[in-house]
């Protein structure tokens, strides 16, 4: 009898909540996948559990306007897997699914995008840019089983010669604008 219940228990593996387990048998992914808490599984069976709640990742990266100005970009990526396909993704990519696939289409997305505007478009449309990552995201992430929640630009910064020019341009528009006036001023107390 104790020798029974011993073979039972050892059939019975726990996955953590918020996770998916993925069952192989001797290396050969199964096409299931376990729900979280306790479940029934052969002895010569192993179960690797997967997070599938959301996650949040922070990714820094430097792109090129279209109008040739570099810029450094920091995101923000909050996506999850799919529990149901997750054998699947464990399958195909493996455990390093975020190095493997989400981080070079990010990066490639976010550089893809920024291209699209010019420097001084990109400050102005960062909620536009932000859909538009998420957009091409989920088309490449959808196959795997990931879904992409939200994606958030949490600074653009600009080169220093960059930002220098800009400032010039609103100094040299604001020394106009002043001298216009001023000219305006003068041409009306000649009238007078």
């Amino acid at each position: 009898p104790v020798l029974v219940l011993v073979a039972f228990l050892s059939c019975i593996r726990v996955v953590p909540t918020g996770h998916t387990g993925i069952v192989t048998t001797f290396g050969k992914v199964e096409e299931a996948s376990l729900e979280a808490g306790p479940n029934f599984v052969l002895p010569w069976q192993k179960v690797i559990n997967l997070d599938n709640r959301v996650q949040k990742v922070n990714i820094q990266t430097e792109a090129f306007s279209s109008d040739i100005q570099q810029v450094q970009v920091s995101t923000t990526i909050n996506y999850s897997i799919n529990s149901k396909t997750a054998y699947t993704l464990y399958k195909t990519v493996g455990r390093n699914y975020y190095d493997n696939i989400i981080l070079p289409r990010a990066l490639e997305n976010v550089k893809a995008v920024f291209a699209n505007y010019t420097a001084e478009n990109l400050i102005a449309n960062r909620e536009i840019l932000s859909g538009e990552i998420v957009t091409a995201m989920k088309a490449d992430m959808e196959p795997y089983g990931i879904t992409v929640n939200d994606i958030s630009i949490e600074d653009i910064d600009f080169t220093d010669a960059f930002t220098d020019a800009v400032e010039a341009k609103q100094v040299a528009a604001q020394e106009k604008l002043t001298a216009q006036t001023k000219q305006e001023q003068d041409v009306q107390q000649q009238l007078l």
